[in-house]
């Protein structure tokens, strides 16, 4: 059976909260719900693009750290279009590419706001609880009351 949603975390995980995608994929692949597919993308989600891999993609879950201006641990839904919104440590020709492969597909991008970047292979208490609250929206299917990212 194909997956309803695939999940993607981005991240490193030895520079602190920016790991925190990554955390999100290893708490679902724990989980193995039957729904969902997750990949690790780590610090370069573009070796994931491709025809093959994006064909069968219906629904697709970026999460990832995100420079928002807002405080630690806050939740938002990046719009792919909009990408210049928020700052990332992963090139724009990467969402570029993500958005030229997956015209068929819902991408659904959620940034978690970090606390801290710096050499660490933990999460902050603030990011680690808005991880753990975003692994519960993606299994109950709640996505939509994130908000999105304003300018």
């Amino acid at each position: 059976m194909d997956a309803d949603i695939h999940v993607w975390g981005i991240g490193n995980d030895i520079m602190g909260d920016d790991g925190v995608g990554i955390f999100v994929a290893k708490m679902l692949r724990r989980l193995s719900p039957s729904n969902i597919k997750v990949r690790i993308c780590e610090s370069v989600p573009e070796n994931f693009i491709s025809k093959s891999t994006m064909k069968d993609i219906r629904k697709l879950v970026i999460v990832d750290a995100a420079q928002m201006s807002l405080p630690p641990g806050s939740m938002r839904r990046i719009s792919p279009i909009e990408p210049q919104s928020f700052i990332s440590t992963h090139g724009l020709s990467f969402l570029r590419l993500l958005n030229h492969s997956a015209k068929e597909c819902e991408l659904i991008i959620i940034g978690i706001q970090p606390a801290m970047t710096g050499f660490s292979t933990k999460l902050s208490p603030l990011v680690r609880r808005a991880a753990r609250e975003l692994i519960k929206m993606i299994l109950s299917g709640r996505l939509c009351e994130i908000p999105p990212l304003t300018s």
